[in-house]
Order: C-alpha cells, then sequence, then structure tokens
C-alpha cells in the first residue's frame, strides 16, 4: 500500500477535535529505504522516526525483540541539548522510518482500540490516544502510568480538545 493511502486511513482515525491540529509524514532518501517519518502537532515536530538514527544510535548494540531490530543504549553523548530537543516525546532513534509504517499498519488493520492502548509499541499507543473510538469518559479512564511519554503528551492534549477535565486524586 503507497504511504498516501496509508497516512490518510491513520489521520481518518483521529479524533474530529484533532482535526488539522495533527499529523503523520514519510519521506525517503533517494532509492534507499533510509529516510524518516514525523509526527507533527500543530505543525510542530514532536516525534521523529529518523531510519538513520535507529541504525546509528548505538552501533553493535542491537538485538531482536518481537521481530525487530532494538537498542537499549541511551541518548549518544555527542547529541547536543537542541537536537535532543528536536526529537520531541521519542528517544533519539528509538523508532525506525519502517517501525513507523508498521505501527501505522497494524493500527488501521490489525489492531482493536484496546489492544492499541495496551500495545508496548509507543506509536500504536500514541496513535491510540487520538482515536476517535475512544469516548470521553474511557480517556478519563486511561492509566497515564503504563503509557509512553509521547502517548502521555497526545492523551493529555486529546483531553484538552474534548474539554475533559480530569481531576487529580
Amino acid at each position: 500500500m503507497k504511504w498516501s493511502k496509508l497516512k490518510s486511513l491513520v489521520e481518518d482515525k483521529f479524533s474530529q477535535s484533532l482535526s488539522g491540529r495533527v499529523a503523520i509524514f514519510s519521506t525517503r532518501y533517494g532509492n534507499c529505504t533510509c529516510g524518516h517519518a514525523w509526527l507533527t502537532l500543530d505543525k510542530e515536530i514532536i516525534a521523529n522516526f529518523c531510519t538513520r538514527a535507529f541504525w546509528n544510535r548505538a552501533a553493535g548494540n542491537y538485538y531482536l525483540k518481537d521481530g525487530r531490530w532494538v537498542t537499549d543504549s541511551p541518548i549518544p553523548e555527542h547529541v547536543s541539548a537542541n537536537q535532543k530537543k528536536s526529537y520531541g516525546e521519542m528517544e533519539y532513534g528509538e523508532l525506525s522510518r519502517q517501525d513507523a509504517y508498521e505501527a501505522c499498519w497494524s493500527f488501521v488493520h490489525d489492531l482493536t482500540i484496546d489492544e492499541s492502548i495496551s500495545s508496548e509499541d509507543p506509536l500504536i499507543q500514541s496513535l491510540a490516544m487520538l482515536d476517535k473510538r475512544l469516548g470521553k469518559r474511557r480517556l478519563k479512564s486511561i492509566d497515564q502510568a503504563k503509557l509512553h511519554p509521547l502517548a502521555k503528551r497526545l492523551l493529555t492534549v486529546r483531553l484538552e480538545s474534548e474539554g475533559v477535565r480530569v481531576v487529580s486524586t
């Protein structure tokens, strides 16, 4: 499936209250699969899924987990504070562009809303917070302690856009 069609299917699942505020994009460089995908909120990049950053994150420290190459290494020391900030809520190199494609495909075609919310994939979990299948009552009941930082941020944005006040205990 072409990216433009997948992008459209993903964004069609977003809540109407976020219409035009959240978007997902992708690009590639030349004939290789390198490139990046990114998620924007109010035209500001909040997550960047860069293939090159993923593979350069900590060369040699990768292992196969659930069919994906992952690493537990932190953000490299040579990355400046400005660069760290530009990566948004996702760690530098946390996901590649291909991971973003797979997450979008699963979100649209394979997973229920409950499976998406409880997914270990940070992008699937984040997309679930934007999903129009989640009502206000359900949004208020989500355990934020179990969410990835990106998903937490998008949950907060969604609650605000829906006009839902959460009372802290």
